[in-house]
């Protein structure tokens, strides 16, 4: 019986096109995390459940994509990449490599809304930096999250800033559930002001920290603005200490001359509760979405036996490319390819080799290509122009010239 529909919901094949401006986004980000000495590692796809469920409050387990293995316990498909990363480090004898890590790979998740079903399987490209905590690491890391998006040409965007620290010493003077801080986390995140005010009127909260959550709904914008307003909100001295350390961080990229990229959002609460310190998010005007998400969190790998200082950040490579499109980038150029042609078929095969061999994409016996080589004429063909040939040598240089190798 045939299918109607040959693929699951939340995935879809990706052609050639579409895989090759993946590809360019990918590999543009991936030369330049090279070059802050950030070495590439892979995680499995399949982690255990009992991995995540370990750690509450830091992923929703009605996202994750779960299955039996054939000992009975459950796995789940690899819903977020810095968690399996932190249990890699803290299981390795040896953690002088782990200093600074990339990576690329596919997240699955089953989304909660009808509009985001089509994303429960998405790329991720990230970097993690595993070390004693460092200030001026905190800055390179949102340093190399802009030249990130410079680097494949993004326009209009804005990292905005956030402190875990802030909100959570915050939340400790209020003796709440967990699932209570998670209801106003919620609110907060979606700076709405009105169910937030809702929801805090069922608590016993004092009247100084419901003024200040409630400043957090739209307590973002100016850096040096909100910075200074929080000054004035914070209750007591682990909040004062994360707005000094935010202020720090803005000041280093005001005198990089990075300030027109950042803004400071201090209701920047993100569902990860693994956060601890300085939290940043890309965003790009508009698109709705976040397209960089990060943070330093110091306690993670805590989880997995080994107290470690960690800061890393993820790129939602598919969002990303749906901006650029919305950007109308050229995300690629096309390679031209070159047709082989002759009656002694060997022949065709070693002067193809020899063109591959000079870094050239060769499409042997097809007429379809733009540039053709006619091995019996002796005669190049690029569109409409002929150009004759001698030797294979004089080939090879002549085509070279054609493709721009030369």
């Amino acid at each position: 019986m045939p299918f109607d529909k040959q693929l699951p919901q939340g995935v879809s094949d990706l052609y050639s096109n579409d895989y090759e401006k993946k590809e360019y986004v990918i590999g543009q980000i991936n030369q330049l995390t090279k070059l802050y000495g950030f070495k590439p590692i892979q995680t499995p796809t399949f982690e255990y459940y009992d991995l995540f469920m370990s750690m509450p409050n830091t992923l929703d387990t009605d996202q994750m994509i779960k299955l039996i293995d054939h000992d009975g316990k459950i796995l789940v498909l690899r819903p977020d990449a810095t968690i399996p990363i932190a249990r890699m480090v803290a299981s390795s004898a040896d953690k002088k490599p782990f200093e600074r890590l990339s990576y690329v790979t596919n997240i699955f998740r089953m989304q909660n809304g009808e509009s985001d079903v089509f994303s429960r399987s998405f790329t991720q490209l990230g970097v993690e930096c595993f070390k004693e905590k460092d200030a001026y690491v905190d800055v390179e890391m949102i340093v190399l999250a802009i030249e990130s998006l410079q680097a494949i040409g993004v326009e209009r965007f804005q990292i905005d800033l956030g402190q875990a620290k802030f909100f959570q010493s915050l939340l400790k003077t209020m003796n709440l559930t967990p699932a209570d801080e998670r209801l106003i986390q919620e609110k907060l995140e979606q700076k709405n002001e009105s169910e937030l005010e809702q929801v805090l009127g069922k608590y016993k909260i004092d009247k100084k920290s419901k003024n200040v959550l409630m400043r957090l709904t739209d307590l973002f914008g100016n850096p040096l603005s909100v910075v200074n307003e929080a000054k004035s909100l914070a209750l007591n001295d682990d909040m004062r200490e994360a707005i000094y350390e935010l202020e720090w961080v803005v000041q280093q990229l005001e005198e990089l001359n990075l300030a027109d990229y950042i803004s400071v959002d201090l209701g920047l609460v993100n569902n990860l509760n693994y956060y601890t310190g300085l939290m940043f998010q890309g965003y790009v005007h508009g698109f709705g979405r976040s397209i960089i998400q990060g943070g330093r969190y110091d306690r993670l790998t805590e989880e997995f036996g080994l107290p470690m200082d960690a800061i890393g950040f993820g790129v939602y490579i598919d969002q990303l490319i749906d901006v650029l499109e919305k950007q109308h980038h050229f995300l690629k150029h096309e390679t031209i390819q070159v047709g082989v042609h002759s009656e002694k078929t060997i022949e065709a095969f070693q002067v193809a080799r020899q063109l591959r061999q000079a870094g050239m994409v060769v499409n042997l016996f097809s007429y379809e290509t733009e540039l053709n080589v006619d091995l019996d004429q002796k005669l190049i063909q690029l569109r409409d122009e002929h150009t004759p040939f001698e030797s294979t040598e004089d080939l090879i240089d002549k085509v070279g010239h054609m493709y721009g190798k030369n």
